[in-house]
């Protein structure tokens, strides 16, 4: 009789062993959301481009003054980005102006005291903005994707600009950044010492 229970007991726990082998695995996903928000940056190495003499021998602009500026802010290794399409780029030049200018017009006798230069910008190809035209630009195409100095695609590039790129003595400007500034090709700039800037606004993309 303890043999025949012992039997039994032994098949029942043989047959649990069997169903627990072969019981169907049970899972569960679960999924996760997150998000990118749209965001531009701009870095710079440098934040300063130094000139020498602007003028020539007849104290007359130099007309490869813009390709210099251009070079100069090329130097500079300046990255930017925006990871969201039509994205506004909107780029800025003041002119060269005398250091003790007032005003916008000329100085006593006859002599200029600003400088007028416009600029063409783009990255990896992409078109952004130019200073000869007032407000900025939507690139419609993200940039900058590539967060590398040592790549040549990842900076912002300087050329002078298709229109009235070159550097010209000026006066009667609205703004120092304005594009009305006139061109005065007669006339010869004061001694002093000249500054001006460019400045690069990036907004995101909607």
């Amino acid at each position: 009789m303890k043999r025949i229970v012992f039997a039994a007991a032994t098949a029942a726990m043989i047959a649990g062993y069997a169903g627990a082998a072969s019981a169907a695995d049970v899972s569960k996903q679960i999924d996760i959301n997150a998000s990118v928000g749209s965001k531009c940056g701009i870095s710079a190495q440098q934040s300063v481009v130094t000139l020498g003499d602007i003028t020539d021998a007849n104290a007359k602009v130099r007309s490869a003054v813009t390709q210099e500026i251009a070079t100069g802010l090329n130097n500079d290794n300046i990255v930017a980005f925006c990871n969201a399409p039509n994205s506004t780029v909107t780029v800025t030049r003041a002119v060269l102006a005398r250091d003790g200018s007032s005003g916008n017009g000329l100085v006593d006798g006859g002599f200029a005291q600003f400088v007028r230069y416009n600029l063409d910008s783009s990255i990896g190809g992409v078109a952004l903005d130019s200073t000869s035209t007032d407000g900025g630009s939507q690139v419609a195409a993200r940039f900058g994707g590539h967060d590398s100095l040592s790549e040549a695609s990842t900076h912002v590039f300087f050329t002078p600009a298709a229109a009235n790129g070159a550097p010209v003595a000026s006066s009667n400007g609205s703004t120092p950044t304005s594009t009305n500034w006139t061109s005065l090709t007669d006339r010869r700039l004061a001694a002093g010492t000249y500054t001006g800037y460019v400045n690069i606004t990036l907004t995101p993309g909607a």
